[in-house]
């Protein structure tokens, strides 16, 4: 069955999980006359018996017509906060981003001071959430040097956040070839020194180290260990500084390799 309200078709979205594919679902709202029930991605479509479904292909020029008018009729905070929204590995995020986008365009750039809407405030904190961890990162990623001379680095966030910590590290180690690799999402930010790529990575791929990289990893526990204050240890702020789920990951609390 399809509902239609002031000519407009409520149906089910599904899109291809890409920001632009994203984008291009604001845009099906306004010219192809749609109101989304729910929108999924493609891989996480759970098929409805008396809906529509309705896929959206994914045009950039579409997205890019939705962006500029993001940053122009709303702000461009609004944009960023989207974006990093939309990065979020919370479940059910499509909709509250996607409310605020139409609210947002309703009321333009006071749509943040609107702190009583669901949908503001949804946005807001899962922007905040991924914007903390992304920062977080770019200070617990730990590289350590493969045979080829690439460094390497393994991250599992909870949020989609490799190409923001990639794009800190292209600033940060501007001249050294390495690869970030997001083992929760099987993506590895790739950098040649000059620019970065996101590509996907088998699930059993595996490094090899050069031979000194244990006694250098060895030499970094020792370090962070002299530095420790026996008499001011607090494991319960050091668990609020320094998470636990991101210590697997980090020389100082691992095993050697």
């Amino acid at each position: 069955m399809v509902s239609v309200i002031d000519d407009r078709r409520e149906v089910v979205v599904v899109f291809d999980g890409s920001f632009d594919g994203f984008l291009c679902v604001v845009y099906a709202y306004y010219y192809n006359k749609i109101i989304p029930l729910v929108i999924q991605s493609e891989d996480q479509v759970q098929l409805t018996l008396d809906s529509e479904i309705y896929e959206v292909v994914t045009d950039v020029s579409q997205a890019a017509r939705v962006l500029k008018g993001l940053k122009n009729k709303i702000s461009e905070d609004a944009a960023f906060r989207v974006y990093y929204a939309f990065l979020s590995g919370a479940e059910n995020k499509y909709m509250p981003i996607f409310n605020y986008i139409l609210r947002g365009f309703k009321v333009g750039h006071m749509i943040d001071s609107h702190l009583k809407e669901d949908c503001v405030r949804t946005v807001h904190d899962l922007a905040r959430r991924v914007g903390g961890e992304a920062h977080l990162l770019n200070g617990f990623c730990r590289f350590a040097e493969a045979d080829n001379g690439v460094y390497y680095c393994v991250i599992t966030p909870q949020n989609d956040v490799l190409a923001l910590v990639a794009e800190h590290f292209t600033q940060r180690f501007m001249n050294q070839a390495w690869v970030i690799h997001d083992k929760s999402r099987n993506q590895a930010a790739i950098y040649d020194g000059k620019s970065f790529v996101i590509a996907e990575v088998p699930k059993n791929a595996t490094v090899n180290y050069v031979e000194d990289e244990k006694e250098t990893q060895e030499l970094w526990r020792a370090f962070f260990k002299a530095l420790a204050i026996e008499a001011r240890k607090n494991p319960r702020l050091q668990r609020q500084m320094v998470p636990l789920y991101f210590r697997k990951n980090m020389t100082e609390f691992q095993q050697l390799l």
